[in-house]
């Protein structure tokens, strides 16, 4: 049974990640690396001992819904298959060609809670040492190299007006709320269909009245392309809420890495080295990518799978697509060092 089976079967919602953590820490060791399972819980393996030092992060955990897992006719189908266990499991297949080599450290790190809250990743960041490059474990397809990702942040908007009688022209509550969002969908017109535009969303909407108030609200979710003004749009909709009460989440950064990194550089020859034309790529979602690109080190996102059927009830992954990404990323992490050696920076 493959690795990526293996962890596909043991089903890991964000929060229930110990079985598939301890599974890939099983294989790990098995293949010579150096485990431990850190203080979030993130199951850890390194090899080699080489001055050139990547970090390859994929997550184990992934959205609720448990799917059957089958693997017949050379497909994978299960919850995680794609995202992001597939990305994942080859990390660890193609690092295993690395025990003792002298050229490159690796680490290989399976973050939890990456479909909650980040927490993997943010303690990554806060307490790993930077290394020289980062390939994030997501599927991009065997010939994708994502290089960017919007950013997000989410909203609320509360109103309570005094009650009126429905026959008032007043506003309700809730007509104020949905004229709110029509506003602010108007004041960034582009629809978010692309990277290089916004994208704003109804995530949410309610309404309620007691004797003397009614209420009304809406969830907002907001995704971002670069160089977009996140506190000129909070001033916008502050004044288009007209007094509503107006929140915000935590706001996570886009992301843009630069196509002619060594890193990205060094996944382009491999691609090419299996017959296939390397496509950069450009994901309207979020992804840890977003939180590491703080390191300032060449990084981008790859692994075998399909995006569009991240979370969806038709999960499932080729494997000679799988193996074929192992190939590429070993390649790949063959040729890293000379071009690190050489300076590139993105």
């Amino acid at each position: 049974m493959t690795l990526v089976e293996q962890l596909v079967r043991h089903y890991s919602p964000s929060g229930w990640e110990d079985e598939a953590a301890a599974c890939l820490l099983d294989e790990m060791a098995e293949r010579g690396f150096q485990t431990e399972r850190d203080a979030v819980g993130n199951a850890v393996g390194a090899v080699g001992s080489g001055p050139g030092r990547v970090d390859l992060v994929g997550h184990i955990d992934t959205v609720p819904g448990e799917l059957p897992v089958e693997c017949t006719n050379g497909t994978l189908h299960g919850r995680g298959s794609v995202d992001a266990k597939g990305p994942l499991a080859a990390f660890v297949a193609a690092a295993s060609a690395f025990v003792g080599s002298t050229d490159l450290t690796i680490r290989v790190v399976g973050c939890v809670g990456e479909e909650a809250d980040s927490r993997g990743a943010r303690h990554v960041l806060e307490s790993y040492e930077p290394p020289d490059a980062v390939v994030i474990g997501e599927p991009s397809g065997t010939d994708g190299i994502t290089l960017g990702y919007k950013g997000a942040i989410g909203g609320h908007y509360a109103l309570e007006i005094p009650r009126a009688h429905q026959g008032a022209e007043t506003p309700t509550a809730a007509e104020a709320a949905v004229a709110f969002f029509g506003a602010l969908r108007a004041a960034y017109p582009d629809g978010g269909t692309g990277f290089d535009v916004p994208s704003i969303r109804l995530i949410g909407i309610g309404s309620g009245n007691d004797h003397s108030y009614e209420q009304s609200e809406l969830t907002l979710g907001v995704r971002t392309p670069p160089a977009f003004d996140i506190d000129a749009f909070k001033a916008e909709a502050a004044r288009l809420a007209d007094g509503a009460e107006l929140s915000w989440g935590e706001y996570t950064p886009p992301v843009l890495a630069s196509k002619r990194s060594p890193l990205a550089g060094a996944l382009s020859g491999a691609i090419r080295s299996e017959g296939l034309k390397p496509r950069f790529v450009r994901k309207t979602g979020t992804s840890d990518m977003n939180l590491l690109q703080s390191w300032n080190v060449p990084i981008v996102a790859y692994g075998p799978g399909d995006s569009r059927l991240d979370h969806t009830p038709e999960e499932h992954l080729i494997l000679a697509d799988y193996e074929r990404a192992i190939r590429i990323l070993q390649r790949a992490l063959e040729s890293l060092p000379a071009r690190l050696a050489r300076g590139e920076r993105p």
